[in-house]
């Protein structure tokens, strides 16, 4: 975020993450402390958001409800490198257990709407990420009886079922079975 803050600035739009609270939900606030008109817009294919034309000293708001990476840029500078991306980290509960320990894996804020599903995919200890399941609920168990002690990692995206397109995936969250 410190990076895109230095990118920014000197064209004067500044990002601030406002809010992030235990339910995943982040909101995410652009202020323009310039003295010309920019933009927040979500990069296609997604593009969730726009903010149409943010003049100066005013802000422009998002709420962020699923885990992801979602890129943007400003409409009138992104040939400037008025870029970036707002990173929305998964939860899961507890950190650690036991062999058996019901883990609670959450993607989201609130349960996906169509067209939207959440996919999630897991790393075993020494592999790498799989397919792990497509959901609509913002929280699923993963029950981790008969497996071997280790550090797992899940990581999700957003998915638009009838267009395909995607966020990126959020960063791997590490939940621990402990021997």
């Amino acid at each position: 975020m410190l990076r895109l803050a230095r990118r920014a600035a000197p064209l004067g739009l500044l990002l601030v993450l406002f809010s992030q609270s235990a339910a995943l939900a982040a909101t995410v606030i652009w202020t323009n402390n310039s003295g010309t008109p920019h933009t927040s817009t979500g990069d296609s294919p997604l593009s969730l958001w726009d903010s149409g034309s943010v003049g100066p000293a005013q802000t422009f708001q998002f709420q962020f409800t699923a885990a992801g990476a979602y890129p943007y840029h400003c409409t009138f500078h992104a040939g400037m490198g008025m870029v970036g991306t707002v990173t929305v980290k998964m939860k899961a509960t507890p950190a650690s257990g036991g062999a058996g320990t019901m883990f609670q894996i959450k993607p989201a804020s609130k349960n996906a709407a169509s067209p939207f599903v959440y996919e999630i995919q897991m790393k075993e200890p020494g592999g790498s990420f799989v397919h792990w399941q497509t959901t609509t609920a913002k929280t699923v168990i993963w029950d981790s009886t008969g497996l071997a002690p280790g550090v797992y990692q899940f990581r999700s995206q957003l998915v638009n079922t009838n267009t395909g397109a995607t966020s990126g995936f959020s960063p791997g969250k590490k939940v621990t079975i402990t021997p």
